[in-house]
């Protein structure tokens, strides 16, 4: 670079350069090292409004005499883009080179000339050694390549980019106006059936979710026939539940006749019996269905691979108060989650599971039961071999022997 050219310093970029806070004192020692390697260079420092601010107390005075004398450069107050942008439209004009290590993402789409071999330079501070400087590239990245398509777009409104960006920022902008949502459609078509659920109460809790009905109850179908599989003879004779629905709909009505005429009772009767009935029987809810296990697909197989009764390994993963948690291994991979209480595990059962079993160990178990609504097996100890006792004669045998 023999002949004299421009070079437009990003001051606050430079200052902070492995600090946290700006230093002016910095800034110099980097301005002069970079003056001496290039002495041909017409330097102008550029800093941000709020670089006064936010260096030390004692370097403020010198900075305001730099700037008296024109040594440093700072945009005005409240400018669009800040010194970032300033910088970079002081190089644009002038066609100076830019000493910073910032790659100005949000500006690659207006200043494509920072790609341009030479214009933009950086510096770090090596320890013992000094200021280096080198040329660079600035780095592409998310906001390099969103101001590249808004300045494409901005050149060709009719591109496709352009419509995607303008439906993007049509659609930012409907959002933020449409803060309440909007009221439903009423459909006046009759008869009208509710779009959702009615709210519930204040305070009232609301239930957990459960598994699809229609599955749990081709899971509960496949269990049962896994473990009763029906014979031809009682699936000949059992009808189907719409023709069972039918016979039962036409009896009804062919025969409303035979219907007992309902005895008049008085009211005062009337109203001891549902005493004496709520006294007697409390009203029935609704239970809530129990939590599953296991997962369906894990449940069949294990139920289509162990009848009941069989003796298979599983390992002790965890205690209950009232039991274990044991895991059996299915025959295509994974394990199924089992349990055995404490009255399975002896006579008279142990007061903590931890007196029979072991955490981690690994030993027989039976499959006493199944349990289809929660998917889980139910387990046991094996009993113990009954010792054989030996007859008096064969024991006086022996001992004569």
């Amino acid at each position: 670079m023999a002949e004299p050219h421009h070079v437009v310093v990003d001051g606050s970029n430079l200052a902070t350069e492995g600090r946290t806070l700006p230093s002016l004192a910095q800034l110099d020692e980097a301005v002069r090292a970079y003056a001496e390697e290039d002495p041909n260079s017409r330097i102008t420092v550029v800093v941000d409004a709020s670089f006064e601010h936010r260096i030390d107390e004692s370097e403020r005075e010198t900075l305001r005499e730099a700037m008296l004398n024109g040594e440093v450069v700072s945009p005005p107050a409240g400018a669009i883009g800040r010194g970032d942008a300033f910088v970079l439209r002081i190089a644009e004009r002038t066609g100076a080179v830019v000493l910073s290590n910032d790659s100005f993402q949000e500006f690659h789409g207006q200043h494509p000339w920072l790609f341009d071999d030479g214009r933009l330079i950086g510096g770090k501070p090596v320890p013992g050694v000094g200021w280096i400087f080198t040329p660079r590239l600035p780095i592409r990245g998310p906001k390099s390549r969103a101001a590249t398509a808004e300045s494409r777009a901005a050149k060709d409104p009719e591109s496709a980019p352009a419509k995607a960006a303008e439906l993007a920022r049509a659609a930012k902008k409907a959002a933020k106006r449409s803060t309440k949502k909007a009221a439903p459609v009423v459909e006046m078509t009759w008869p009208i059936t509710p779009s959702e659920p009615p709210p519930s109460p204040r305070g009232a809790r609301r239930p957990a979710p459960v598994d699809d009905p229609e599955l749990s109850s081709a899971i509960s179908e496949a269990v049962e026939e896994a473990i009763h599989p029906p014979t031809e003879e009682k699936v000949a004779k059992a009808p189907s539940k719409k023709k069972a629905a039918a016979a039962k709909a036409a009896a009804t009505k062919a025969a409303p006749e035979m219907r007992p005429a309902p005895a008049k009772r008085s009211t005062a009767k009337k109203s001891a019996e549902l005493a004496v009935a709520d006294q007697a029987e409390p009203r029935r809810r609704t239970a809530t269905p129990p939590p599953a296990v296991n997962a369906p697909l894990s449940f069949i197989n294990f139920v289509a691979t162990y009848p009941v009764g069989t003796t298979i390994e599983g390992e002790v993963v965890s205690f209950t108060s009232h039991g274990a948690m044991v895991d059996v291994a299915l025959p295509d991979g994974g394990s199924l989650h089992c349990y055995i209480p404490l009255s399975a595990m002896g006579d008279p059962p142990p007061t903590k599971a931890r007196q029979v079993l072991t955490k981690g160990a690994v030993r027989p178990f039976v499959l006493s039961s199944l349990d289809p609504p929660r998917r889980v097996a139910e387990l046991s100890l094996p009993e113990p071999p009954v010792k054989k006792r030996r007859s008096a004669a064969k024991k006086a045998a022996g001992a004569a022997g």
